[in-house]
């Protein structure tokens, strides 16, 4: 049996337990911590079993790297779980967060949507399609000239017939006047209002 190797063969670094004996569970293999040399495995005899059928020596060999591998194996394993639910999570985030604000989108459509119907539904009831409010009005004998301000910077102008009621309110046949509102109604007439009164007549010409 050879003597026992207290130091590295190749570069004399401290040697480190490789393979255990097991019956007695002393080295019978070392491996260097510099260059990573093996020694050769020291068999002991008094230990050593020999198999009745095959004659081979029964040894337990315990790799120090093992454990290691072992444990980055799992740190390794472990990453990648948490890395797949991780993924799975952000998915179920994002996609009820899509859900939610199509919701919304679908939502606030359908309120604009219902409301564009609610003032059409108005306007049917009340028998009027556009209103305008703060006119000029200029009246000169059958005719009377209506100036309205838009509230996209436009300006709406109509000639009426002079509602017969309406120019009693004034002493002479020529007159300008603010403050009047007018709607047009959905059977092609006017409606005028001015003093809390309203007034209906036709576009001139008609």
């Amino acid at each position: 049996m050879d003597m026992p190797d207290e130091s590295c063969r190749t570069c004399g670094g401290e040697l480190v337990n490789h393979a255990l004996c097991s019956e007695c569970r002393k080295a019978t293999q070392k491996k260097c911590k510099i260059c990573e040399n093996i020694t050769n495995r020291q068999i002991h005899e008094l230990c050593a079993k020999t198999s009745i059928n095959n004659d081979k020596v029964s040894v337990v060999e315990i790799l120090q790297n093992r454990p290691q591998n072992f444990r980055k194996h799992q740190i390794r394993s472990s990453f990648i779980v948490l890395g797949i639910i991780g993924f799975f999570v952000m998915g179920f985030i994002i996609s009820s967060y899509l859900n939610t604000y199509q919701g919304i989108s679908d939502e606030a459509q359908a309120t604009d949507s219902n409301n564009a119907a609610m003032k059409n539904i108005a306007n049917l009831a009340d028998g009027s399609t556009k209103s305008y409010d703060n006119c000029l009005a200029y009246g000169s004998g059958e005719s009377i000239t209506i100036t309205c301000p838009q509230v996209n910077g436009g300006v709406y102008k109509a000639i009426l017939e002079m509602p017969k009621d309406f120019a009693k309110i004034f002493s002479e046949s020529v007159f300008s006047i603010r403050g009047i509102s007018l709607m047009e109604n959905t059977d092609g007439s006017v409606t005028l209002q001015y003093l809390h009164k309203e007034f209906r007549t036709n576009f001139f010409g008609n």
